[in-house]
């Protein structure tokens, strides 16, 4: 029996929460990297580039893998080692989404809540 702590997390990482939000945040990655290029520092071009990658590939796991939650929470969690995408694209698309909180819990933390129950 799955823990109401892995459910949830399930639930708040479906294709049907994540993948149109981060889709369209994918889309516009490109456009914002290339107006912002020369305003940002070398690093933080390499940090936003580096987390448009992982947007693509975790957008590629909710096309081909949508039920492989290990793949996809794996991959929010080296995007939340990025830092927050940038604001202006992430509050224009997904004001509700909150990044920086979505990758806290390890798998392990969910596989160790099986001895969970309510009663």
């Amino acid at each position: 029996m799955e823990s109401i702590v892995e459910t949830m997390m399930q639930q708040l990482l479906s294709k049907e929460i994540l993948y149109e939000p981060m889709k369209e945040i994918g889309e516009r990655y490109p456009k914002w990297l290339e107006e912002h290029k020369a305003s940002l520092s070398k690093e933080d071009h390499g940090r936003y580039s580096h987390q448009y990658e992982l947007i693509k590939d975790l957008n590629d796991v909710y096309e081909n893998e949508p039920n492989n939650y290990t793949k996809i929470f794996d991959l929010m969690q080296k995007m939340q080692e990025c830092g927050q995408p940038p604001n202006d694209i992430v509050q224009e698309l997904a004001p509700d989404i909150d990044f920086a909180n979505l990758g806290q819990l390890s798998p392990e933390m969910l596989e160790n809540q099986g001895n969970c129950c309510i009663m």
